[in-house]
């Protein structure tokens, strides 16, 4: 299965488990369920919801950034642009409000054809003081507004899951079995939760990429060496860091768990995210703890289904 993207980017006037989840960063992760119109995520199918949730703590727990609200009111109107999750038709809802720290992500799923998933950052449209759509572009992240670029403050954004495909809903993601023939529904949802929070299409991703490869310093440091890019904005097939392949490689295959490597951590603090450190054992335990009873709880990107070759 590979990964094609292409970003939704707006102009101005775009019980199976349960976790209580430790607070290392700030941000936190809201899943709107509202346009999940073939129940993949609800009624019968909510326990899936906490799979979105353990996806999620892979970037709440190390994600350490303020992001300001985004409160229309009056003459100040956020219009927030997405796919609707459930069609992958564009859409908007206006005069919408996000809390401070608060990243939205509307889900759902439809009949995709050959694609496993979809998801990217929304759009940003309204009216208002400068100072009001500023913020709405920017989240108060001053680095993420023209002409610098060189920081990343979404609202959210969308992903919709291909209703039609063979998934593997693990029911504790601590530990690895084989799952023949189907495809990781974890490993896709963090894969697309990071495209949501800009790796590929994110401006400034845009910035460090340049002649195939990606050149942020975090990353290089880490790697030690600019590593290559595939051309719609994913790490080149099969790029490892310390043996493990990268999650934003281009592609999965069945029977699969992928994992979110320090390199796909260095990404994102390249293009402005405030990375914490890995945690200490102490925090891992306590993790783990929260974990046991399973836990926690995307620019625009096409998973296609293929075979990997071996």
């Amino acid at each position: 299965m590979k990964f094609k993207h292409t970003v939704l980017f707006g102009a101005l006037v775009a019980p199976l488990f349960a976790i209580s989840q430790p607070a290392l960063a700030n941000i936190y992760i809201t899943f709107d369920y509202r346009y999940d119109s073939s129940n993949f995520f609800t009624g019968e199918n909510s326990s899936r919801q906490n799979l979105l949730n353990a996806a999620a703590s892979v970037f709440e727990t190390r994600f350490q950034d303020n992001l300001t609200a985004i409160s229309s009111s009056g003459s100040n109107r956020f219009d927030a642009r997405f796919f609707q999750p459930d069609t992958g038709i564009n859409t908007r809802l206006s005069n919408y409000s996000v809390a401070p720290d608060q990243i939205v992500v509307f889900v759902g799923s439809y009949n995709m054809g050959g694609m496993l998933a979809s998801g990217g950052p929304g759009g940003v449209a309204g009216g208002g003081a400068s100072g009001f759509l500023d913020n709405a572009l920017s989240r108060g992240q001053a680095g993420a507004l023209l002409p610098m670029q060189t920081d990343f403050g979404p609202w959210g954004g969308a992903i919709s899951f291909n209703n039609n495909s063979n998934w593997y809903f693990d029911t504790d993601i601590t530990t690895d079995e084989p799952f023949p023939n189907k495809y990781d529904f974890y490993s896709v949802a963090v894969h697309e939760l990071a495209h949501v929070l800009g790796f590929g299409g994110a401006p400034s991703f845009k910035n460090l990429s340049a002649g195939g490869v990606f050149t942020g310093a975090a990353v290089h440091d880490l790697y030690g060496s600019n590593p290559p890019l595939t051309t719609d904005g994913h790490w080149a097939a099969k790029l490892s860091y310390q043996g493990q392949e990268a999650a934003m490689d281009p592609s999965i295959a069945t029977n699969q768990r992928s994992h979110f490597t320090e390199l796909d951590y260095a990404a994102m603090k390249d293009i402005g995210w405030q990375v914490s450190p890995i945690p200490e054992p102490e925090t891992w335990t306590l993790m783990a703890a929260g974990l046991g009873l399973l836990g926690a709880r995307l620019r625009r990107s096409e998973r296609k289904r293929s075979e990997r070759k071996s």
